[in-house]
């Protein structure tokens, strides 16, 4: 397993100058954050997004995956309102096509709560419907999606590898695959080795932070409580052999060098 991390901890860093830290650091592979300042719908022209290209490959860092900003931006792919479900799905297709230029094989999808007064049907049919039609656009571009399970607080209709793996089901694409947040995971509830063993081959990516299992913090490993050593022993039990991609809150972000460094050393250490 190789680690990456998510840029969207350098949000006060133009993406090129975070590329030449997370190098510094010894990082092997990068999550490209799609908001502002960083890759963000048409923002880079295709020559921009070719120097990127250039700049990892000369750095020897692997663009893994590029990940749509829906935490901080509003879009939602499981909106009742056609506009914003259609604006969002259009960001989809942008991100798409930014990570086909970047040579990135993966674009995450982030499902959000049902909007007050929707019922969970309904938000689960509307993501489901945004979905297919995002995947078939990425399917031509050569771009698999990675549906993150995140924890049922933040999407009542898509909050456990259950729910996941019962859309990629629907769907009935191999172009869909899943990620695993350990962030999520801890506030889940979910018990860690049935969720991989669920997952299986659809585990693509997984994702590291930690938190006091109240509240997502997105906080370094070894800050909160989350059983590291156990989940990684359970990684190389099921044959997991992608990127561990470590992703920061915002709260790192006045230093983000310093937390990055104890992140990946901490990492390291419970190999």
């Amino acid at each position: 397993m190789k680690i990456s991390a998510v840029s969207s901890v350098f949000v006060n860093y133009r993406l090129a100058d975070a590329i030449d830290k997370m190098h510094v650091l010894g990082f092997e592979g990068i999550d490209i954050w799609c908001g502002r300042p960083h890759i963000y719908r048409k923002d880079y022209s295709i020559d921009d997004l070719s120097k990127i290209r250039n700049k990892l490959a000369q750095l020897n860092i692997t663009p893994v995956s590029l990940m749509p900003a829906f935490a901080h931006y509003p879009y939602s792919l499981s909106s009742p309102i056609d506009d914003i479900r259609v604006d969002s799905i259009e960001y989809m297709k942008d991100c798409v096509d930014n990570a086909a230029v970047i040579s990135a094989p993966y674009v995450l999808v982030v499902p959000k709560q049902s909007l007050y007064g929707q019922s969970h049907e309904d938000a689960r049919r509307c993501f489901i419907n945004s979905l297919e039609a995002v995947n078939s656009y990425a399917e031509g571009k050569g771009i698999k999606l990675i549906l993150e399970v995140v924890y049922p607080k933040l999407s009542n209709h898509m909050g456990c590898s259950d729910d996941a793996m019962e859309a990629i089901r629907e769907l009935g694409s191999d172009n869909l695959g899943v990620a695993l947040d350990t962030g999520h995971l801890n506030l889940s509830g979910e018990d860690m080795e049935r969720m991989i063993k669920n997952l299986g081959a659809s585990l693509l990516q997984v994702h590291i932070n930690d938190n006091n299992q109240i509240h997502q913090q997105n906080a370094i490993p070894g800050e909160g409580n989350f059983h590291f050593p156990e989940f990684i022993n359970l990684l190389r039990k099921y044959h997991y052999d992608g990127f561990l991609s470590i992703e920061l809150s915002w709260a790192y972000s006045f230093d983000p060098v310093s937390a990055l460094k104890t992140a990946i050393d901490n990492l390291r250490g419970y190999f």
